[in-house]
């Protein structure tokens, strides 16, 4: 195989990656909008897993159909095949297919923390009331192709791990998530605070009739002598 072949062959296959990568991102922005992952709610940070997360065996598949697609396009202008074309177009289709259909994403709302897996597009969801820790936790890799992913602790122990994404690009978004979560947790925990001193002062057994008496002449007391209270003593 010449320099000008191999080239060309390197090219399709990125070409071929590329496109895949900016037409699942769009196709995602409109599923995304119509159907947020939250639900009612509206979907304040994400992060999701990308082609290029290392480690995943449901990527193997998308990636096995883009090389066929990027072969398939080579191989139709090396052996003037067109052909070849459209068997590269099928197997580019499927990539896409499986890869928005396996599609692995995460999503924080103000009340939720909601995550879907893979081809079984299994989402749970959990309340952000019911979260006692939240975590960012990396893998390094080969160079920059580590991974990230987000681990939550519920109020009863258990630790729920996320689905995982590149560190490169990736990072970032997933903080971002985490930041944002524990804003929505300490403001949940300031409410649950503030209800839980109103129920107090609500059980609160009233106060004796002689020491609410001793209270009001006090108060009438200091209210009469305002002059003497301001003079400093000499």
């Amino acid at each position: 195989m010449s320099l000008g072949s191999l080239v060309g062959l390197l090219a399709c296959l990125g070409g071929a990656l590329l496109l895949e990568w900016l037409v699942a991102r769009g196709v995602r922005a409109v599923m995304l909008a119509a159907a947020p992952l939250s639900g009612e709610q509206i979907d304040s940070f994400t992060y999701e897993r990308t082609p290029w997360t290392v480690g995943e065996p449901q990527l193997v598949w998308l990636w096995l159909a883009l090389a066929l697609a990027g072969a398939g396009v080579w191989g139709a202008w090396h052996f003037e095949r067109p052909v070849l074309v459209a068997l590269g177009l099928l197997a580019w289709a499927a990539g896409l297919g499986w890869d928005l259909w396996s599609w692995e994403r995460v999503a924080a709302s103000v009340k939720f923390v909601t995550w879907r897996r893979g081809w079984r597009q299994s989402a749970r969801r959990v309340p952000i009331s019911r979260l006692a820790e939240v975590s960012v936790h990396e893998k390094p890799g080969p160079g920059p192709a580590g991974v990230c992913y987000l681990a939550l602790v519920l109020d009863d122990g258990k630790v729920v791990k996320l689905p995982r994404c590149s560190s490169w690009g990736g990072l970032s978004r997933v903080e971002d998530v985490a930041n944002f979560v524990r804003l929505q947790m300490q403001q949940v925990a300031e409410l649950q605070q503030r209800a839980a001193n109103e129920r107090r002062r609500r059980t609160r057994p009233p106060a004796d009739p002689l020491e609410r008496e001793l209270r009001q002449r006090l108060k009438a007391l200091r209210q009469s002598r305002p002059g003497q209270a301001a003079t400093p003593p000499r």
